[in-house]
């Protein structure tokens, strides 16, 4: 399952660097720009917001799935604002062994700070989202993050795991959700493909009252010899808010019919969703968020010649249009 969304996570993780290399440009430029040839993933997230910049649409899709019961109502969560200082930055870059208190910057976004020689750096920025690499080996080829240096991904997990609980980074109600392989490739001498650059990405997702939060993610990167190099998370906090009432599926889904998905380049024979449930969708990390909203996920497959070709995967909004203009309201 996890090689059937490396696509989609190849897309959003370039969007991903994107973002953070904005960021960190708002942060008055104190960390420099960094190139990288790579190929990687990222953990799964609903919608990119340019899944319907290339190709087509296609409003011609079957459900192959018995339409889920959640009942009639939905808890609203609020998002806790987060508040943070100087002293927050200090004690976060003390966690990745940065303590390099002269290295310190403050923005509209939020705190940066970064080793003497600008090797590493960790970014906490006003919205929560965590950010920590280091430079000299995350996303860049070095002779120790290299296949034959790699933990197991068995011993990924487990050092990934100790790692973020000894420095209290794991929330509670973290859940394990996957292993991914970040990988520099290219040609070597003889011209076959080789892998230069490899890690082991550890992610963690969650559940609100038993459903899941699809953005809300936790990554930490596994390098050779066991050296965690690159950690990441959009990890917000929520208070109960309300019951508010839910659109039923059937209704979802002829909204997802008249919406249409992106099927690329492809004449499919069908598009078939063969998964549907209710979900939870944070804002990415960059992003202020008030509630988090509650989302119909769908994901499935464009069948071209009875042959899936490409995996597809969105959203659509779960409360009515009554409660949505009264949370609005």
């Amino acid at each position: 399952m996890m090689q059937k969304r490396n696509f989609i996570r190849e897309i959003i993780f370039f969007g991903i660097v994107i973002v953070v290399l904005l960021l960190v440009l708002n942060l008055n430029n104190i960390i420099p720009t960094e190139k990288t040839n790579q190929t990687s993933q990222q953990g799964s997230v609903p919608e990119t917001s340019h899944e319907q910049l290339l190709g087509t649409i296609s409003h011609s899709l079957t459900l192959e799935k018995e339409l889920p019961d959640n009942g009639e109502y939905v808890t609203i969560y609020k998002t806790i604002p987060d508040r943070y200082s100087r002293h927050d930055i200090i004690t976060l870059g003390k966690k990745f062994n940065i303590s390099s208190q002269y290295q310190i910057k403050e923005g509209a976004e939020g705190f940066s700070i970064t080793e003497n020689d600008k090797s590493a750096y960790v970014v906490l920025t006003v919205n929560g989202w965590i950010e920590y690499t280091n430079r000299n080996r995350a996303r860049s080829v070095n002779p120790l993050d290299v296949p034959e240096k790699l933990p197991s991904d068995e011993e990924a997990v487990q050092i990934a795991t100790k790692f973020l609980k000894d420095r209290d980074l794991l929330p509670d109600g973290a859940e394990l959700i996957g292993i991914d392989h970040g990988k520099i490739l290219g040609a070597a001498e003889n011209g076959t493909n080789t892998i230069f650059w490899e890690d082991v990405q550890v992610w963690y997702g969650r559940k609100l009252n038993g459903i899941p939060v699809e953005g809300t993610q936790l990554m930490l990167a596994i390098g050779g010899n066991g050296d965690p190099i690159e950690f990441f998370t959009n990890w917000r906090k929520y208070e109960s808010y309300k019951e508010m009432p839910l659109k039923t599926p059937e209704q979802a889904f002829e909204d997802l019919k008249v919406k249409g998905i992106s099927i690329g380049m492809n004449n499919p024979d069908r598009v078939s969703i063969n998964d549907m449930y209710l979900a939870y969708h944070t804002k990415p990390g960059a992003e202020t968020e008030e509630y988090l909203e509650p989302i119909w996920m769908f994901k499935g497959e464009v069948i071209v010649n009875n042959k899936s070709v490409m995996q597809v995967n969105t959203y659509i909004p779960a409360l009515t249009d009554e409660a949505v203009k009264s949370l609005s309201s």
